[in-house]
């Protein structure tokens, strides 16, 4: 679904509740204040005054605050739409969980923003740490990811001592490396994350990963969708979950020092 993933349900409940006041004092305070020689005059003026206070009352403490606006009751498709908007809207975000590709499962934690993201990203073949900057991608693979990827345990022994620990980079268009890093770019996995596969379905609300949330099905997966900011919040299917947090508060990495950097054309890449 949705890019073939999803995300846990979540309750749309988020009121304000205003409490109402009683009469105020300064209605006793002028009875009280009625001059003293006037005869029989408290007790005829007390009752016509405190009537009036208490059909006054309800019009005074009325809540003036609404309840917290929710997406929840509007269409699975406007919903969606909103939720795309407000995607691409975030200057940031963090994307953590684990997601399938055929039968290559990923399992990641990055953090990206419009111009860039780093984090790791593991699979069968190994893990990496990814940072992208712009459209330079900089990657820093484990050995047993090479050890992998080459014929033998010498090829992979000759490239981990060539690239000395070091970033290897790269540019987000190169076919061999690129991929890797389109998950550490906002836009370019955005673009195509939230594209459902099927018809919509709306789902009750319900609080997914603390935070009130309406789902959206299309039969492969769930994603669910903060009832207030129309931000995602989970997409799951099946077993795969990729949760979404830290909106707009992820800065841009910095490129690493020169001396610490291989250029990929350097490994044939």
């Amino acid at each position: 679904m949705l890019g073939n993933r999803s995300a846990v349900g979540a309750i749309a409940l988020m009121a304000f509740v205003a409490g109402c006041g009683g009469p105020k004092a300064a209605s006793d305070d002028a009875v009280e204040s009625t001059p003293t020689p006037a005869p029989a005059a408290t007790p005829t003026t007390t009752p016509t005054t405190t009537p009036s206070a208490v059909l006054e009352k309800p019009t005074i403490p009325v809540p003036s605050t609404p309840p917290a606006s929710s997406i929840a009751g509007l269409s699975a498709a406007t919903i969606l739409t909103k939720t795309q908007a407000a995607a691409k809207a975030a200057t940031s975000v963090r994307m953590k969980g684990a997601v399938s590709d055929g039968k290559e499962r990923m399992v990641l934690d990055v953090r990206v923003t419009k111009n860039g993201g780093q984090g790791s990203i593991t699979t069968s073949d190994g893990g990496m740490s990814v940072m992208v900057i712009g459209k330079t991608a900089y990657l820093k693979m484990s050995n047993k990811f090479w050890q992998t990827q080459t014929k033998s345990k010498a090829e992979a022994d000759a490239i981990v001592g060539l690239i000395d620990g070091r970033w290897i980079r790269t540019t987000m268009s190169d076919k061999d490396l690129g991929n890797f890093a389109l998950f550490a770019s906002k836009a370019e996995f955005f673009d195509t994350l939230f594209e459902p596969s099927g018809s919509l379905k709306k789902t009750a609300p319900r609080t997914v990963d603390g935070v009130p949330s309406v789902g959206l099905g299309d039969g492969d997966g769930t994603l669910w969708v903060d009832t207030a900011t129309a931000r995602p919040v989970r997409l799951e299917s099946g077993a795969d979950a990729l949760s979404f947090s830290e909106y707009n508060k992820v800065t841009t990495p910095k490129a690493p020092p020169a001396n610490q950097v291989i250029d990929g054309k350097a490994l044939g890449m």
